[in-house]
């Protein structure tokens, strides 16, 4: 009996380490476990506020296309030179859509075309098959990645609409390969391994690590099968062992996916799995910092995708100002104030004269410092509360609000006649342009924003008729130029 009570407490000891380290590793897996599933929450919520951002940039493109579609007139026929000018015009201005651009009829034929690169793809492409039913529903929607030759791009299709139903479609094109998007998802990087992708509904690349990559099949079935039917998660692929993770844009059956190595995933962890007690505690605790810090980080990036996003739809690429469409936003929103406090309001339309000259003499470039710098004067010569718009080429707009008489369009109609004829110095070359300014104005707003531009536009053209560099009101005698 003595041995074994001098044992005891050595045995008692042994049982006491072996209990604690038991212990340590059952918590230390069990906290594993929890590290791992939080890891995997955090990257399945990143991946659903990048689906989010995909979404928007989606719907920015389309709403770009719809707002065109239902705009002014078309003729809908085969080989309409003023449909095929307004495609060319909307490819030339368009911030997203800029590749090419089509009118097709509900049966599949092509009216009308215009393309800024090697062509556009055949109505038979398979890649318009994700759209029909949409389509055919009257909703816009956005086909899969197809080939130009070498030039990856997608289509994105709005319906026509006349007298309430649809006559025909306006399809817009997009190069992804030198999209936004491309350039943004270009730059989302998970360590060394990881990726992120947007793909199409058939799991074809869209945009990702590099323009090389698009067109081709990300090989991830299950991603593309799960966002088909909605749902977003994460999961490990078994064939290369990746973890995946993905989320739907709900738009086309588009969907972002990330792809990363396990080990470089889980590496963190599993690789301190014999670690008990504070080094478990230290390891959640610097887990809850790191999400902390992605979600901060995911939030900022997130905001700042919008606002660029919001700016390039509403602004003018070249000159800053606003372009048309949110000129028109804010001339109907200004109608209806108009309207409803009883003040006038007026709409300045000006072309810039012997414009077309400079560009031919000196090359674009001079004359896109040229528009920078008229529409810099043409900033400082309205109010600070005016919307100055470039809404063509060398075409810029001027909506004044809380208008009590014409005499006020009058004097600010002087002013930019005379800014805009200054000379200028661009590059070592002197240029001499002048304007040509239309005035519409609406006592207490009566007329709607399509009324007052079309007026505005008129009155420009007389301007220009009697001589340039002068000014018109849409129901008086051209003046005496100004210049």
């Amino acid at each position: 009996m003595a041995p074994l009570r001098r044992a005891g407490p050595v045995i008692l000891s042994v049982l006491l380490v072996v209990t604690t380290g038991a212990l340590g590793l059952v918590l230390t897996a069990r906290a594993n476990t929890k590290a791992e599933s939080l890891l995997i929450q955090d990257r399945t919520t990143l991946q659903n506020t990048l689906g989010g951002l995909g979404k928007q940039y989606v719907l920015f493109s389309l709403k770009e296309g719809l707002d065109y579609a239902s705009t002014g007139t078309w003729q809908l026929t085969p080989n309409s030179a003023a449909d095929e000018a307004r495609l060319e015009s909307f490819v030339q201005n368009a911030t997203f859509l800029n590749y090419g651009a089509a009118v097709v009829t509900l049966s599949a034929q092509v009216l009308d075309t215009y393309t800024a690169g090697p062509g556009l793809p055949s109505p038979s492409n398979a890649g318009f098959k994700p759209m029909e039913d949409e389509l055919l529903a009257g909703q816009p929607d956005v086909s899969s990645v197809m080939k130009v030759g070498h030039v990856p791009v997608v289509a994105m299709a709005v319906p026509i609409m006349v007298g309430g139903q649809t006559k025909a479609l306006f399809v817009g094109f997009m190069d992804t390969a030198h999209s936004a998007l491309e350039t943004y998802v270009e730059q989302l990087h998970y360590g060394k391994t990881g990726h992120g992708y947007v793909v199409d509904s058939a799991g074809v690349v869209v945009a990702g690590p590099s323009a090389a990559d698009i067109g081709m099949n990300l090989g991830q079935p299950a991603a593309v099968a799960g966002a088909a039917k909605g749902h977003w998660g994460n999961y490990q692929s078994a064939t290369t062992g990746d973890e995946v993770s993905y989320a739907p844009l709900g738009v086309g059956g588009w969907e972002g996916v990330t792809v990363e190595s396990a080990s470089e995933f889980f590496g963190p962890i599993r690789s301190n799995t014999l670690h008990i007690g504070l080094a478990v505690l230290g390891l959640l605790a610097l887990a809850s910092a790191l999400i902390l810090v992605l979600g901060y980080r995911q939030e900022t990036v997130r905001r700042r995708y919008q606002e660029l996003l919001a700016h390039q739809a509403y602004h003018d690429s070249l000159t800053g100002l606003a372009n048309r469409t949110l000129l028109n936003s804010r001339l109907n929103q200004a109608t209806s104030r108009a309207r409803r406090q009883q003040r006038g309001l007026a709409l300045l339309y000006m072309d810039l004269d012997g414009f077309k000259p400079v560009n031919d003499r000196a090359g674009h470039d001079v004359g896109d410092e040229l528009l920078v710098a008229v529409s810099a004067r043409l900033v400082r010569s309205v109010r600070s509360e005016d919307t100055v718009a470039r809404v063509g080429g060398d075409e810029f707009a001027i909506l004044m609000e809380d208008v009590d008489n014409p005499a006020a369009a009058r004097v600010a109609a002087e002013r930019i006649v005379g800014a805009v004829g200054r000379p200028y110095v661009v590059r070592g070359h002197e240029i001499l342009v002048s304007a040509s300014v239309g005035i519409a104005y609406s006592p207490r707003g009566e007329e709607d924003g399509e009324c007052l531009m079309r007026d505005a536009d008129l009155a420009m053209y007389r301007a220009k008729d009697a001589g340039k560099s002068g000014y018109v009101f849409v129901d008086e005698h051209p003046s005496v130029p100004v210049l």
